[in-house]
């Protein structure tokens, strides 16, 4: 069960379903957008998502659950697929990328449409590209 620590309420850019990876948006201050892969920062997971006022509660801090958007396994590093749902960090998948954002890890297991605990621990991957 997840324990949420710090829960901020942003601008939303958009409407943004509950247990989504949300992102900073760059286009304004104390804004989110829904996070579709792993290029930006997190910030965190929303609650309830957002209606038609576009304000959404995110957990910043701690636990949150999440919907997953695959298979993924206890200890599985996490990013966001392109709906913001939560997938493992196949590094494969990132060839040549320099920055690789990980929004943190699985607390348990499942697979795709599961609600699924996560904790919250950003993280940047930076690779060094080869000469």
């Amino acid at each position: 069960m997840a324990q949420p620590g710090f829960i901020r309420n942003f601008s939303a850019e958009d409407i943004i379903p509950p247990n989504r990876l949300v992102a900073v948006s760059a286009a304004a201050d104390f804004h989110v957008g829904l996070a579709i892969d792993a290029s930006a920062i997190y910030a965190g997971v929303t609650e309830q998502g957002t209606d038609d006022h576009l304000r959404v509660d995110v957990v910043m801090t701690q636990s949150a659950p999440i919907e997953f958007g695959g298979d993924i396994a206890a200890g599985d590093l996490i990013v966001a697929d392109a709906d913001g749902k939560a997938i493992g960090l196949d590094l494969a998948s990132y060839v040549g990328e320099t920055k690789i954002h990980v929004a943190g890890w699985a607390m348990e297991e499942g697979d795709a449409g599961t609600i699924g605990d996560i904790f919250l621990a950003p993280q940047l991957i930076a690779t060094i590209p080869s000469a």
